[in-house]
């Protein structure tokens, strides 16, 4: 009579083990993947963003540089020369095929060139592909093919002021490419 509980309490530990046993699963093949894409590059293929001679003026003005074409305009009494170049910033762009990627130039108030005179600012950055003008929020796509690259310039407007002292005014700008 004494061996029933004794066989009672053995079957029911091992009843316990096999149900611990039956509460874990092991999936053998979980899938794992990456997905890897080209860094996106830039490089500047030209002398970057030159406004070329101006002869000053009393009253000063404003040079637009239109990356579109490389035509520069002016506001004021300011006349334009022609012995020193001009033209946009070109920026070569490469990275992942068909990409979307946005372009961002400086605000307004932030560059000037520096000379011996006043500083001057270069405000109004623009952006192009071939002749057409990126819309701000600046964005542009590479194109579908193997070793994926895209041309685009930089213009923008020159602000120089009344009687500006004469002499050479140089800068620098950033311009930031992004995927989108």
């Amino acid at each position: 009579m004494r061996i029933v509980p004794y066989l009672a309490t053995g079957v029911a530990l091992l009843a316990t083990s096999a149900a611990f046993a039956q509460s874990t699963a092991t999936l053998a093949a979980v899938p794992a993947t990456a997905k890897i894409f080209v860094a996106i590059t830039q490089t500047l293929t030209n002398s970057g963003l030159a406004f070329g001679d101006i002869f000053q003026s009393p009253t000063g003005g404003n040079v637009v540089l239109d990356p579109t074409n490389d035509n520069r305009t002016v506001t004021g009494g300011l006349t334009l020369g022609v012995i020193d170049p001009f033209n946009s910033a070109t920026i070569l762009v490469g990275g992942r095929r068909n990409a979307t990627f946005a372009i961002t130039l400086p605000a307004n108030g932030t560059v000037s060139l520096i000379g011996p005179g006043a500083a001057m600012p270069v405000n109004a950055f623009t952006a192009a592909v071939g002749a057409v003008a990126l819309v701000s929020p600046f964005t542009s796509q590479l194109p579908n093919t193997a070793g994926a690259s895209l041309t685009f310039k930089v213009g923008g407007t020159l602000v120089v002021g009344p009687l500006q002292t004469d002499g050479d005014y140089a800068g620098t700008f950033p311009v930031t490419v992004a995927y989108n």
